[in-house]
């Protein structure tokens, strides 16, 4: 972990800066949403499903705007478009405070996840993979698993709020955080490009990695859009794995542990933080293929147990091991495509793997809530989030071996 040793000045605030932008899109816009479902629809006499949907707007628009983070902030204009889209960003939560109907809170939830997508994980990462050419892994999951720990800090806060001011109020609180999360990249010395600061980024290539910088794996041919097919599709069923823990409450409920499901959920939110930061560590250390593989084993046998075993203490054990699920679609798709693609392709295949994953995951719950309609039973959903994890795993390593050929021939030639 020699990059831990140099991670101070302009570095440490490279790395400050990208897991502020991370944690207020993902950390307030995502992880905290859920909190103003119930009272909006109190207040505004509408179902909670037609809240959810101002959430799912804010997902799906944060996706697309990855596609374009690359185009429309550039080296050149890093500082002012940060300034220009956090303004927007925190402007169009804030006006949600104002809203009186569903129209507006679906106007004003577009905007926003499309302004905090521009200026969210696809730029964080982006920047990171420049700077820091060694333990990008690690470096990678502390800014993404940044989120989860501001998530948890600001939720019970915010929830503080809506009760004792009301929601409308706790929108206008989280404007003012999403302000002071994103003020480390706006006002902090730092710069798209390592150079344009008059610095080097720490460390070098590891040999995948810079194989790829030196003959990217992208020959003519078929292997090319083949690879990104690929790649899609893994990560997309590793995002529908994603929504196994929302089956935890009502599985635990049939099986008469209803305790045992709330306790299941607290398991997952700790291993979705600390399960970023071991597979980041991991991927450094046995490659991001290995890892995949590991993280992707294990949970195939947590929903394994959970089908097989209806004790407490296994069940629980099956959460933290399920719970390692989100960061497969997560840094292990980041990594993955660093390792693929060159720094300038990234930023272009990227944010297509990040809206196929999005989408996935918005599909996700619904698919498995049909299944359960269909057959009256859990276990056909669970058995569904198994195979979707095993064949998620045998696509990456499709991928890695389509790229190891498409190396080679393209060495040849």
């Amino acid at each position: 972990m020699g990059t831990l040793k140099k991670l101070r000045g302009r570095y440490l605030m490279v790395l400050v800066a990208m897991a502020g932008l991370v944690s207020s899109s993902l950390g307030i816009m995502t992880n905290a949403g859920g909190i103003f479902f119930t009272p909006i629809a109190s207040e505004l006499g509408q179902s909670t499903a037609a809240v959810n949907l101002t959430l799912t707007i804010c997902n799906l628009t944060f996706a697309v705007a990855g596609l374009f983070s690359a185009k429309w902030i550039t080296p050149k204009n890093y500082r002012p478009a940060v300034l220009g889209f956090t303004l927007l960003f925190a402007g169009s939560t804030a006006f949600l405070s104002v809203c009186r109907g569903m129209t507006a809170l679906y106007l004003f939830s577009a905007v926003r996840g499309f302004a905090a997508g521009l200026i969210g994980n696809v730029l964080a990462t982006s920047i990171l993979g420049r700077w820091f050419l060694s333990d990008t892994g690690f470096i990678t999951s502390l800014a993404l698993g940044c989120s989860g720990i501001v998530g948890a800090v600001f939720n019970p806060i915010l929830e503080s709020v809506i009760q004792s001011a009301g929601w409308r109020t706790a929108y206008l609180v989280s404007a003012g955080i999403i302000l002071l999360l994103n003020l480390p990249a706006i006002l902090f010395p730092v710069s798209f490009l390592p150079e344009d600061s008059g610095m080097e980024p720490i460390g070098s290539c590891p040999p995948s990695e810079k194989a790829v910088r030196e003959q990217p794996c992208q020959p003519a041919g078929t292997s090319g859009p083949v690879i990104l097919i690929l790649t899609l599709l893994a990560f997309s069923l590793a995002s529908v794995v994603t929504s196994a823990p929302q089956l935890f409450k009502p599985l635990s409920d049939t099986y008469g542990l209803g305790e045992t499901g709330i306790l299941m959920m607290s398991v997952v939110l700790v291993m979705n933080t600390v399960g970023k930061f071991m597979f980041g560590f991991l991927s450094d250390r046995i490659g991001v293929r290995r890892s995949v593989l590991i993280y992707g084993l294990i949970i195939a046998a947590g929903i394994a147990f959970l089908l097989l075993v209806r004790v407490s203490g296994v069940m629980l054990l099956s959460a933290g091991m399920i719970g390692l699920c989100y960061s497969i679609p997560t840094v292990g798709a980041v990594m993955i495509c660093r390792e693929l693609y060159s720094p300038d392709r990234y930023s272009r295949v990227f944010p297509k793997i990040n809206l196929g994953v999005s989408l996935a995951n918005a599909a996700g719950y619904p698919v498995l809530g049909f299944v359960y309609d269909r057959t009256g039973r859990y276990d056909g959903a669970l058995i569904l989030v198994c195979s979707a994890m095993l064949v998620s795993i045998a696509g990456v390593l499709l991928v890695y071996r389509i790229a190891a050929r498409s190396r080679g021939e393209n060495k040849d030639s």
